[in-house]
């Protein structure tokens, strides 16, 4: 996948948790547990896909890495959130962090790969 892709996706994530985020307040009406529950998962969005602004501008296998186990974790946080609320959000979460990890993964095999050959030649 081509690094505007990957931007795309990253920008999208972005949406996904400051909306999330935004959202607090008008669904809740009042600050209680639920709505902060509600504002910390999107925190949590918003902080992956920072890690992954982080991952596009690195070439450090090791933070790759780091943030291809992240998405997937994301990942499955919105796979068991579908089975409480299946809703059009909670599907675009799962597919923005998986395709994420899908390619973030294959990249960084790539970039391991290039290293290796450019450090034995």
């Amino acid at each position: 996948m081509t690094r505007k892709a990957m931007w795309l996706l990253t920008s999208l994530g972005l949406i996904l948790g400051v909306l999330h985020l935004t959202l607090t307040l008008p669904i809740y009406g009042r600050l209680s547990l639920e709505a902060l529950w509600f504002a910390g998962s999107g925190l949590a969005v918003v902080c992956c896909t920072l890690m992954n602004v982080v991952a596009l501008r690195s070439s450090a296998p090791p933070a790759r890495w780091a943030v291809v186990i992240a998405n997937l974790l994301m990942a499955g946080f919105f796979a068991t959130a579908w089975t409480l609320m299946p809703s059009p959000q909670v599907a675009a979460g799962f597919t923005i962090f998986t395709l994420m990890a899908a390619c973030f993964g294959p990249i960084t095999v790539w970039q391991e790969k290039a290293a290796q050959r450019a450090a034995s030649s």
